[in-house]
């Protein structure tokens, strides 16, 4: 009777496994293999389209094969594939779900080595039968399925032939298995689909567990009643120390006995060798064994297996399993790694859970800092060095800091210098700004009208005078006292005219400066006794004068060193002392600023003008260079936020 044209799902699924199991013996290169693994992928799933991508540091993922090999891309493939695989680098098989309830899988297959060490591999499965799979089943079957590839490198090494002595030996076998709807799965491979179902199941179901110590318990007892053994234990590396976990059908043991340190003793042998060490060894190996004796002759055990539990490709625990009835068989064993590597992620990430959270934080710290100084990204990691660096010593060392002031030179003697009597202007020898030295003559009235009143004055002293000798002469004492009276009179008018005509030249009583008063354009203009003519300040006991901003005003203090440019000059630096802070602010142009004093240390330059403006730097004191560039921002945010 023929065979049915096509199979059930069932089936189809159960060849493909057959399949997928059977790629471990295939020979060959990586071209040969990467298509038939795909599509055992694809038909284990009944997934619509499988990838294979391929990346590398510094270069974007690409595709390198695909099944079925002529599949229409869908829109939106792209897009969710890339999103996918954008954090595949941790080695975790992940499951994701679209808006459409479907369901797809991306993972990392361990065969690096199959073609370059340098690049990183990635299956991505998209639109996976939902109906038959859930996100649980297929984290599950994906440990499996990436255990293949590094199985399939393995056994090539194994071999010792060139992959193109192998490839003849197993095209018969493709060519029975490029097309499982038609063709019957031997005896061999059936057993192997039939293992991964129940290794699946399995998984399945310890990955239902929510703790770490339940699951280990419900493993050890599996494996006990799986394989027949008498005792199955765990032991679990922590910073490098194995410690006794879980022992089948026991539930509390002694940490500190003599048999759990034999065990533990066992254990460390297999983790020093990180390979499955079988005792009584199999004739023509000579593995390192010593642990495993004296612990079988203390107990009287026949058989010991250890199998390394591995997680990001170091040991994290190692499973022990004591039978009397003979060492396992090579189906066992291998069925016994594909539980470990099914069971082995979900343990150490319930393991990681069920510790307290500093620890956990503590492990998340040590491996960021692996991340971190292993190299790789070195470019990255010498900037942010270079900015840690220089931000620690921005922080730690110190600086001097200067608080900014806008100063002006301001005289101490500031003397008016008006008109002296009624007159008109004659001459003005000055300019404002002009520098005159002590007795100069500054302004010059004009004279001539007081030289005609100081005649007529004069001619009527001399009449009066006459007249009042005439009349004591004649005995007329009335006459003599009104003549000497109007002789006086005469006098006193003459030397007010005297007077004035010595003021009329106005000299500068010290040496300074001409600040106000430009007269040169009001020659010949009348005056009036009393009316301002000029200003003149004196240079020799000037000072400084600093408008200090009221933010830093609490920085200041009498005695500060500070150091003055003026406009004109920037590059000429001079040093003063600040010698009197007024205690009141004062409110101009919008800003609010205290008024302080500085005295020059040292003496005053000649073209130093009172009014000259510029800026000063006060001294208030060591801070570090980190505080001097954000003081500003952060008083900003203080206020704004109130905080």
């Amino acid at each position: 009777m023929s065979a049915p044209s096509t199979l059930s799902p069932e089936l189809k699924s159960q060849a493909a496994s057959a399949r997928l199991a059977s790629l471990v013996r295939l020979g060959g290169t990586a071209d040969q293999f990467w298509p038939q693994y795909l599509q055992a992928v694809g038909q284990s799933l009944d997934a619509r389209r499988v990838l294979l991508l391929a990346s590398s540091v510094g270069r974007p993922w690409q595709a390198r094969a695909q099944w079925p090999a002529r599949g229409a891309e869908q829109s939106g493939d792209a897009d969710r594939t890339l999103a996918m695989v954008g954090d595949v680098r941790n080695g975790q098989p992940r499951v994701h779900r679209n808006d459409q309830n479907q369901l797809a899988l991306v993972m990392t297959p361990s065969a690096d080595s199959a073609d370059s060490g340098a690049q990183v591999l990635a299956v991505v499965a998209l639109d996976i039968a939902s109906k038959a799979w859930d996100e649980t089943g297929l984290l599950a079957w994906a440990a499996l399925a990436e255990w293949v590839p590094s199985q399939w490198v393995m056994n090539l090494a194994m071999s010792g032939l060139e992959p193109e002595d192998k490839v003849s030996h197993e095209s018969a076998h493709s060519d029975r298995t490029a097309a499982p709807e038609t063709a019957q799965v031997d005896r061999h491979d059936q057993d192997r689909a039939q293992t991964l179902h129940d290794v699946m199941r399995l998984a399945i179901r310890l990955q239902e567990e929510k703790h770490f110590m339940a699951m280990s318990m419900a493993m050890c007892n599996e494996l006990a009643l799986r394989f027949a053994c008498e005792r199955v234990s765990l032991g679990w590396v922590d910073r490098h120390d194995l410690k006794l976990t879980a022992v089948s059908h026991v539930e509390h043991f002694d940490p500190k006995s003599q048999a759990t340190r034999s065990l533990e003793a066992v254990m460390d042998e297999a983790l020093a060798q990180e390979s499955v060490l079988v005792y009584p060894p199999e004739p023509g190996t000579d593995p390192v064994l010593r642990a495993h004796q004296a612990y079988c002759e203390k107990v009287g055990t026949t058989c010991i297996t250890t199998v390394p539990l591995l997680h990001a490709e170091s040991v994290m625990a190692v499973l022990c399993l004591e039978r009397q009835a003979g060492t396992l068989t090579a189906a066992q064993l291998w069925e016994l790694q594909l539980i470990a590597d099914a069971v082995a992620r979900w343990q150490f990430t319930l393991h990681d859970q069920d510790r307290w959270f500093g620890a956990r934080w503590w492990d998340a710290l040590n491996r960021q800092a692996e991340q971190i100084f292993k190299p790789s990204h070195t470019a990255f990691k010498l900037t942010a060095l270079t900015l840690s660096v220089l931000l620690a010593l921005l922080s730690l060392l110190s600086w001097p800091y200067r608080v900014d002031a806008a100063l002006a030179i301001r005289s101490q003697d500031l003397l008016f210098m008006p008109a002296p009597f009624d007159g008109y202007l004659r001459k003005v020898n000055v300019h404002v700004g002009e520098q005159v030295a002590e007795g100069a003559v500054l302004v010059e009235l004009d004279t001539r009208d007081l030289a005609l009143e100081a005649s007529m004055a004069e001619a009527d002293l001399l009449r009066h005078s006459r007249d009042s000798e005439k009349a004591m002469a004649a005995h007329q004492l009335a006459e003599m006292q009104i003549a000497a009276a109007r002789a006086q009179q005469s006098a006193s008018r003459l030397e007010m005219i005297r007077y004035q005509l010595e003021h009329a030249q106005v000299r500068a009583p010290y040496a300074g400066v001409v600040i106000e008063g430009d007269l040169k354009k009001n020659l010949g203009a009348p005056v009036r006794k009393g009316d301002l003519l000029l200003k003149l300040a004196q240079t020799s006991q000037a000072y400084i004068e600093l408008e200090i901003d009221q933010a830093y005003i609490h920085d200041v203090k009498v005695g500060s060193r500070a150091e003055f440019a003026l406009v004109g000059r920037p590059q000429d630096r001079y040093d003063i002392t600040v010698s009197r802070v007024d205690p009141a602010a004062v409110n101009r142009d919008g800003r609010t600023f205290y008024v302080a004093r500085a005295d020059v240390d040292g003496t005053f330059e000649p073209h130093w003008r009172p009014g000259m403006g510029g800026n000063a730097k006060i001294d208030v004191g060591l801070r570090s260079p980190l505080w001097i560039m954000t003081q500003r921002t952060v008083r900003f945010l203080r206020e704004f936020f109130w905080l």
